[in-house]
């Protein structure tokens, strides 16, 4: 049986040479590797990690939403990235923050609403009241009809 197995496992590793003949070690040990030329070039255009961190905190810190805007995106994949409403899912566009802080602690507690509230359930458990109040906000102040 151990004949057996090492005989595939040569078969194999002769198929993997024949296949990739013409491979090349460079000497680096991924090719996603920025070196020299290469990461002076990159800070040229980019800046070093640190400045770019700093750049990214400073754009979040003038979006007074960037803390729900990847919970806005699970939002907008069923009630439109405008809040236009899509199918069975309600139109949020022209609500205002109340009417959505209302909904959500509604839905967090389990409370139905109409037909879809079993599909918010988990959606808005997963939410701070913080939040949910940003989320209110988000809606209220930058989705108009």
């Amino acid at each position: 049986m151990k004949g057996y197995v090492f005989s595939i496992c040569l078969m194999m590793v002769g198929t993997i040479a024949l296949a990739y003949n013409n491979l090349e070690y460079s000497g680096y040990p991924r090719n996603t590797s920025c070196t020299g030329e290469c990461y002076e070039e990159y800070v040229s255009i980019y800046g070093t990690p640190s400045e770019i961190e700093r750049a990214k905190q400073e754009l979040a810190s003038a979006d007074e939403f960037s803390s729900i805007r990847s919970l806005w995106a699970g939002c907008a994949a069923c009630h439109g990235m405008e809040g236009q409403g899509m199918a069975v899912f309600p139109k949020l566009a022209g609500r205002s923050s109340d009417y959505i802080v209302d909904r959500l602690t509604t839905y967090k507690n389990r409370g139905t609403v109409g037909a879809m509230s079993s599909t918010m359930w988990a959606q808005a458990a997963m939410l701070s009241e913080e939040e949910i109040d940003t989320i209110g906000r988000f809606i209220g102040e930058t989705l108009n009809d």
